[in-house]
């Protein structure tokens, strides 16, 4: 019996060779893009979720309450791990981790830049890491020990069994010793690092970081087992208020913890909760894959069940020669199992096609290979699904009609099947517009990171790490720099101007509260850096190399001088790190940040003697090329020791937006689809209503009807359909696109035109795809569609 069907099955499928096509393509189709959004969420979900004791490793944020704003962050300070550890009974280990930093490491006439962190002493014990060589409990036992990856190894002694044990220059400055060397780092560890550096050498080298009361670097802690979470969350709450001056005591300092596992993905703060991050993204291209295989699986139910209708005569002549019902329900459902099984495996053909590009395009490593048996078992399930829900309704509904009602044509049920395909198309083309309408202000968005006023010329600004000494400084090095026709300016900044972070309270000003808690952000700049920046200064003057004066100085931004309220600043003296000082200018705004975040209160202390740091030097657009190469030999004949490892300013821009970038490419073409999609299900209706309605054309021919009229007639109910479609569809996609566009500090107006352009974009399409088949049938000659009459 089941061969029977089967092979009834196929010889249907032959026999009606246009809409097998339709529904195989649109299917496959549909199937292609949410298998690989899925294969791209599943990997996301999967970052940070692979260590043993994921359970009980937790981050802390800090959460600052004032006068009801409330601000919050995984900045925490320095040396909060030691005290959570030695305080909170529950806490059985916890280190800090500093951002990722690019160090130079030699041995014997091997020189090379690598990134990586600085880590606490208990950091091994906490994170799964595959040990090729060495101990967990020997690696970082000493500050002059150094954890390698095996990559590493392999740059400097061929291998990792080579690497154990042997010494590297750091820095030029000290030795380590590689105590561990470890297995490269897989796509879910969200932390990739060349090296692991004791977390001594970070507060040695950075002065602030000891300071309980200045924030930095992330906290992550490590629970007991069975420990009450809730419990640690009540006694860390208000941990650091001892610690801070009595001035502040008005102000709130609290500490929270979040599930390690969940930092990667929920990594934003609103009003000091956490709220949203990449999850963001996720549950879109989630909504998105689910979307597209809605749209395709309606294509699907609806070239169906118009098929099916064809087949009412066969119906009921196999119901007059003694058919069961249920014999007719599976032979309709077989057929479409069958189609849908073919479609799964030309989607699959099809991801591993395309898998190679769409990885390049999401920055991925996927393969259907690292997919579980959970995973198969879900698209086999998913490919049997659409074929039962779309033979369902054809195979109930035909099967139930009885034999002499079929031939009198008395099938009432034919209308029903009507307003049910005319919904699945309305629904259908609502999704498109959702998809299409969110591409657009998504484009708007990105647009707006990528070409807003920014306070600063991110362009033509090239910068690497420069770590001089007493007798091999930064003013010899800009000096002989500026001699050559292509570097218009330079400076040298403790920090990259953009992407870093840091918060610090203890700053004071004439007329502050002795409540207000404000934290600011802190960098060292030398002299030119507005010209070098490109940005503005609104009063007072830049730092200048030709006056001693300057170097006990401030210059602060917008944001600063908003909150300090100071009508006239310049002169005005501000006490900080280095003592008090006056404020010697106001500078522009210019984001530190990502856009997602406000701009924060700045001070910028004057950083021209310092000889390590990051070198900012503005070329000329033009022989770009051989300007680099000329630094590079000026570096060398200065630092020889120290690979000239540099970068441009815009790329490091351009990569902290690098999701958003992703998610609108990825949106554009999943978009696409859709739209190819539901015009394929389109054609495939427009062909099934021209074949019922042959004889009412031929008729209407014969009374003189003309093609345009007929062609309109046909275009007419369509397009109704997509209008409906499109009316359901934008009220939804402003209310999902506004609460997107709130995760942006600085974020476009919601674009009322982008509807519109939707809109017109889907009609346009609907009406070229049905108006095609239209003017065909209205075309034929009457002759051969009444001949049997």
């Amino acid at each position: 019996m089941l061969r029977t069907h089967l092979k009834l099955a196929w010889r249907n499928i032959v026999k009606n060779r246009a809409f097998s096509l339709l529904n195989i393509v649109g299917l496959a189709t549909g199937l292609l893009c949410s298998l690989l959004i899925y294969l791209w969420v599943a990997d996301e979900l999967a970052v940070d979720k692979y260590h043993e004791n994921g359970d009980r490793l937790y981050s802390v944020y800090q959460r600052q309450l004032f006068e009801g704003r409330v601000d919050a962050g995984f900045s925490t300070p320095a040396v909060l791990y030691r005290e959570l550890k030695l305080k909170i009974p529950e806490v059985e280990k916890a280190s800090p981790m500093s951002w990722k930093s690019s160090k130079t490491f030699a041995t014997g006439d091997k020189i090379f830049k690598q990134e990586g962190f600085y880590v606490g002493p208990d950091y091994f014990d906490m994170f799964s890491h595959d040990f090729l060589e060495g101990t967990v409990t020997s690696v970082m036992n000493s500050p002059d020990n150094i954890a390698i990856s095996e990559k590493m190894a392999k740059v400097f002694f061929g291998s990792a069994e080579n690497a154990i044990g042997q010494s590297l220059s750091y820095e030029n400055r000290s030795q380590l010793k590689i105590s561990a060397v470890l297995r490269d780092a897989s796509s879910a560890n969200s932390r990739e690092s060349d090296f692991y550096v004791h977390w001594d050498m970070f507060l040695e080298e950075n002065g602030w970081a000891p300071d309980i009361t200045n924030s930095g670097p992330p906290t992550f802690v490590m629970l007991k087992t069975n420990a009450d979470v809730a419990a640690v969350e009540r006694k860390i709450k208000d941990f650091l208020t001892p610690y801070r001056d009595s001035e502040n005591s008005i102000s709130k300092v609290e500490l929270g913890l979040q599930p390690y596992g969940e930092s990667y993905l929920h990594d934003n703060f609103e009003n000091g909760v956490i709220s949203g991050g990449r999850i963001d993204n996720v549950r879109i291209f989630g909504f998105i894959a689910f979307f597209v295989l809605f749209i395709a699986c309606i294509n699907f139910m609806n070239l169906a069940s118009a098929g099916s209708l064809k087949r009412a005569k066969e119906v009921g002549v196999r119901k007059s020669l003694g058919a069961k019902k249920g014999s007719l329900v599976f032979q309709f459902m077989w057929e479409a199992l069958l189609l849908s099984f073919i479609s799964t495996v030309v989607s699959l053909v099809l991801i591993l096609l395309v898998l190679p590009y769409f990885n390049v395009l999401a920055g991925k490593d996927l393969s259907l290979g690292n997919l579980s048996v959970l995973s198969w078992l879900g698209i086999l399930a998913v490919s049997l699904l659409t074929g039962f829900l779309s033979s369902s309704y054809p195979a109930f509904a035909l099967s139930s009609f009885r034999a002499i009602d079929i031939f009198k044509k008395n099938r009432n049920a034919n209308a029903s099947s009507k307003w049910i395909r005319q919904g699945l198309v309305v629904f259908q083309f609502a999704l498109t517009i959702i998809l299409i309408t969110g591409m657009l202000i998504t484009s708007r968005q990105v647009n707006l990171i990528q070409n807003q006023n920014l306070g600063f010329d991110r362009h033509n600004v090239l910068m690497f790490s420069f770590q001089g000494d007493s007798t091999r400084t930064f003013s010899g090095l800009k000096e002989r720099a500026l001699q050559l026709p292509g570097v218009e300016a330079m400076t040298i900044s403790t920090n990259p101007p953009i992407g870093f972070s840091n918060g610090f309270t203890n700053v004071e000003w004439p007329g502050k509260s002795e409540t207000d808690p404000t934290v600011f952000t802190t960098m060292a700049v030398g002299s030119d850096f507005v010209k070098t920046w490109g940005t503005e200064m609104l009063q007072g003057t830049d730092f200048s190399d030709k006056s001693i004066a300057d170097n006990s100085g401030y210059i602060i931004n917008e944001t600063a001088l908003k909150v300090m309220g100071l009508e006239n600043p310049i002169g005005k003296p501000i006490t900080f790190w280095d003592g008090e000082a006056p404020i010697i200018g106001v500078m522009k705004d210019f984001p530190i940040n990502t856009v997602k975040t406000a701009i924060p209160p700045l001070i910028i202390r004057n950083g021209e003697a310092e000889n390590f740091g990051f070198v900012l030097a503005r070329i000329s657009p033009e022989n770009v090329v051989q300007t680099v190469e000329a630094l590079e030999e000026i570096h060398a004949t200065i630092l020889p020791e120290i690979p000239f490892d540099y970068g441009f300013s815009d790329m490091r821009y351009d990569s902290m937006y690098r999701s958003e970038t992703i998610f609108f490419t990825l949106s554009q073409y999943f978009s696409l689809v859709a739209i190819f999609i539901s015009c394929l299900g389109l054609f495939g209706l427009v062909i099934f209503s021209a074949q019922q309605r042959v004889k009412e054309i031929g008729i209407r021919k014969v009374l003189g009807a003309s093609t345009s009229k007929i062609t309109g007639l046909l275009v007419k109910d369509f397009l109704q359909l997509v209008v409906l479609g499109i009316a359901i569809g934008c009220p939804v996609a402003w209310y999902f696109m506004d609460q997107w566009l709130t995760n942006y500090e600085y974020r476009i107006d919601m674009p009322w035109w982008a509807f519109g352009v939707a809109g017109v974009l889907v009609i346009a399409i609907a009406l070229l795809t049905v108006s095609f088949k239209s003017i065909s049938a209205a075309m034929t000659n009457p002759v051969e569609s009444l001949r049997s009459e």
